[in-house]
């Protein structure tokens, strides 16, 4: 039974690429200390992240810089395509979903999980969707919110990476699609963190363009966005931080 209090969680998801960044030697203790510190900062009950490396092939991500919380739940094999949950939650039922069909995709899956909270059972997923082709990833916003739309309570994040490619990384040109496809979640019944009631949030560092909003939290019916934001700490020279605080019914 849940409680009839809204509960408010803070979600966070974040690109971590390979943990380089300005101002110290990959892989050094000065670079853990510095990682982990941005991490603890955010105050994430639970966080999505992908490219979770090893952390430059001395240690696993959560030994080097996430161990202050209890859980992490970490899959994949390429250093690309590697997603994971944290959280002191317990998460269950994690799981690589894999996308069908003949095309090339070169993320080929997304990460599922469940976390209970308030009572309710809400279904978790972290993604990270293909750049150099915006038909493969329209097929995999197709099959992404087929499986959301079978969840009571869901909620989206990720690297949605909405750049004009096709062929496997032929440029079209220097626009960026996040609205069109962005889009396709809010007419499905989403409430973006980026892109909505709260801004939009450049989330790709070191590039002129803006607004560059690859990043982002969408929550599924019945789950309200009660504020939002980005951790772009001077470090970090690839993907910033969103977050969003969530109220859960």
């Amino acid at each position: 039974m849940n409680s009839s209090t809204p509960m408010k969680v803070r979600f966070a998801t974040f690109n971590a690429s390979d943990f380089s960044g300005k101002g110290f030697e990959t892989g050094s203790e000065k670079a853990k200390s510095i990682i982990r510190r941005t991490i603890e900062s955010v105050g994430a009950d639970l966080w999505a992240l992908q490219e979770d490396t090893e952390f430059f092939g001395t240690a696993d991500p959560y030994t080097a810089v996430y161990d202050s919380y209890r859980n992490y739940e970490r899959r994949g094999n390429l250093n690309y395509n590697i997603k994971a949950f944290l959280s002191d939650c317990d998460i269950r039922d994690v799981k690589q979903i894999a996308y069908t069909g003949n095309l090339l995709f070169r993320h080929p899956w997304f990460l599922s999980g469940s976390v209970t909270l308030n009572g309710r059972e809400i279904r978790i997923i972290s993604l990270h969707f293909d750049w150099s082709d915006k038909h493969v990833r329209a097929e995999q916003i197709t099959q992404l919110l087929a499986y959301a739309a079978a969840q009571e309570f869901c909620i989206i994040m990720g690297d949605f990476n909405p750049e004009d490619y096709e062929n496997d990384g032929q440029k079209l040109s220097e626009a960026l699609l996040y609205r069109e496809e962005f889009a396709r979640f809010t007419d499905a019944g989403f409430t973006p963190a980026n892109c909505g009631e709260f801004g939009i949030f450049d989330t790709i560092l070191d590039t002129a363009v803006s607004p560059c909003p690859f990043d982002n939290i969408f929550v599924s019916r019945g789950i309200t966005i009660e504020n939002a934001g980005r951790v772009a700490a001077p470090w970090m020279t690839d993907h910033a931080i969103v977050w969003a605080d969530l109220m859960i019914p």
